[in-house]
């Protein structure tokens, strides 16, 4: 009976956090009269009027806004598990004064909502020249406290018998780093798959820095919903369903190594 309830309540949870996606999917197909009946799952027809009217690009640049998502998210997501796992690594297995504090940074940046970061973000690129430019967007997310802590807890599981052997040795910490960081791969493909999901939706910060000629694509999708209504509603389930499809690839690609380890960091 308990085996039962659990698999009952399991199926339950799943159908009501896959209902929306559905919905979304099925509204591509639809007219604006049957979208603006939400109790209507499926569409009388499946017309991909929807998809053929989004490729040939005739309300938003979308397969540039696809390419220019594309590209800042996996630059900075790249960067940002580079430096993270550097950082992460420094912080375990490295003594020097001032770490509880850099420990402690990390923790507070986890907690300062973003929107509170944009304006002095936002002057900061301004003053350094940097605004309008994919660049800027790229480099204002390399600096993660969240992927700080995440390697930090990742890194103690190094022995510290092989840092000592490795000291005796003569081997530098990068040279170290770069012999052990294999080891930990379900980690790095796990935080790069997180910090992807991330600025893959990152909204705020790119309407600020961006210039209207490099769009990423939740920027794009905005344009959609003008109100002039001129664009089909199913125009924008389109580009929505489109644009979930990376993530998604990503997640189920890497799935295996993504549970190995957040077992790993949930044992520590």
């Amino acid at each position: 009976m308990r085996r039962i309830l659990s698999i009952v309540f399991i199926a339950t949870f799943l159908l009501i956090s896959l209902y929306p996606f559905a919905w979304m999917f099925f509204s591509s197909f639809k007219s604006n009269k049957e979208i603006y009946q939400p109790t209507m799952l499926l569409p009388e027809q499946f017309d991909g009027v929807a998809y053929k009217m989004l490729m040939e690009e005739q309300f938003i640049d979308f397969k540039g806004s696809l390419w220019q998502s594309i590209f800042v998210a996996t630059s900075q997501s790249l960067l940002a598990t580079l430096i993270s796992a550097l950082a992460g690594f420094t912080l375990a297995k490295y003594s020097f004064r001032g770490k509880s504090w850099l420990i402690g940074l990390a923790v507070i940046i986890i907690l300062i909502p973003r929107q509170a970061l944009v304006v002095p973000v936002f002057e900061w690129f301004n003053w350094l020249g940097l605004t309008g430019t994919s660049f800027s967007l790229i480099l204002c997310g390399i600096a993660s406290g969240l992927g700080v802590v995440f390697f930090a807890q990742s890194f103690k599981q190094l022995p510290n018998e092989l840092m000592e052997v490795s000291k005796i040795e003569g081997i530098s910490p990068i040279r170290i780093f770069l012999l052990i960081i294999p080891l930990f791969t379900p980690g790095l493909i796990t935080y790069f798959l997180l910090h992807f999901a991330l600025c893959w939706q990152e909204h705020l910060l790119a309407l600020l820095l961006l210039d209207d000629s490099k769009l990423t694509l939740p920027l794009a999708l905005a344009k959609l919903s003008d109100s002039s209504h001129r664009a089909p509603e199913a125009i924008g389930m389109a580009a929505a369903t489109l644009s979930f499809l990376p993530i998604l690839c990503l997640f189920a690609l890497f799935f295996t190594k993504m549970r190995t380890a957040l077992s790993q960091l949930s044992i520590n």
